[in-house]
């Protein structure tokens, strides 16, 4: 198995203030600490890349990609949107990545109704269209790059519950778009990854592993917290601490002959950062895949 760490763990840049920041030095080292050796790109990291790469190679860390919003539902918008993504992905190529982790841009309603959307109030089939073309669109400017991009659901996106995943998946070009299976925001967002797979298995070129807290899932949706109050309630437990039925999800990936990267995310914790992520590790490394 590919397992990586990310800047989450560390830094999030969804609430900012949860924590202080923990400058990028120290972040790398802590990540080697818990046991890791390969990261994607986040926040709190050098916007030079050419220092992202010196510092990884010093502690023996490899980069795996990074994480960007993008707003294609717009076709007005490409241009724009088009700067954006390059630009992180130049950044990502040149420290040693080739994934670009996409998720649908969202807006501020929907991260105030994460985990409990009104899908009446989704994309309309133009913008399903819009962002189904603009990530083909991305795929051919990021192939002369060795690069790849993946469409990861997300809450607080427009591509969060099920229906919505699955409508992607359908809408766009499996040979250009790959998914990011986020294991945890699909089952906040009302989905299951078991029910994805046997249908949609090969569509996952990038895993994001996480859990969910099924006391703080039902308070979320009970109460209607934003994306932001989930994570300050530490919606996503250290793996093996939630309801996400992990261990099948990962038998199932490997039966199929999956080979790509398991990204161990945990967006928020009240434990020390590099203790969770050492946990999140052991865990993994203890289903004996």
């Amino acid at each position: 198995m590919l397992i990586a760490t990310a800047p989450c763990n560390w830094n999030n840049g969804d609430i900012p203030d949860f924590r202080p920041y923990t400058a990028a030095g120290q972040m790398m080292d802590e990540m080697i600490e818990a046991g890791y050796r390969a990261t994607e790109w986040g926040p709190g990291m050098p916007d030079d890349p050419a220092v992202v790469r010196s510092e990884m190679a010093a502690r023996g860390l490899s980069m795996v990609g990074a994480f960007v919003r993008l707003g294609y539902r717009e076709r007005e918008a490409w241009d724009e949107v088009d700067a954006t993504a390059l630009a992180v992905a130049e950044r990502v190529r040149a420290a040693g990545g080739s994934i670009l982790v996409a998720a649908e841009l969202g807006d501020e309603r929907r991260d105030a109704e994460a985990g409990h959307v009104d899908e009446s109030r989704g994309l309309t089939d133009e913008q399903w269209r819009n962002l189904a073309d603009g990530l083909a669109h991305l795929a051919d400017l990021l192939e002369p790059m060795g690069m790849r991009v993946v469409l990861h659901n997300h809450v607080g996106t427009y591509v969060e519950t099920a229906a919505e995943t699955k409508r992607f998946l359908d809408e766009s070009d499996p040979a250009k778009v790959g998914w990011c299976l986020d294991v945890g925001h699909l089952k906040y967002g009302g989905g299951d990854a078991l029910d994805f797979l046997p249908q949609y298995g090969d569509r996952v070129a990038h895993v994001h592993l996480k859990d969910v807290d099924p006391d703080v899932l039902a308070r979320a949706k009970a109460e209607s917290w934003s994306f932001g109050d989930a994570l300050r309630g530490i919606i996503f437990p250290e793996l093996g601490e939630g309801l996400v039925p992990i261990p099948a999800i990962v038998a199932d990936l490997q039966a199929r002959g999956y080979d790509g990267w398991y990204v161990l995310e945990q967006d928020t914790t009240h434990r020390h950062p590099r203790e969770a992520a050492a946990i999140n590790l052991r865990y993994i490394q203890g289903l004996g895949f």
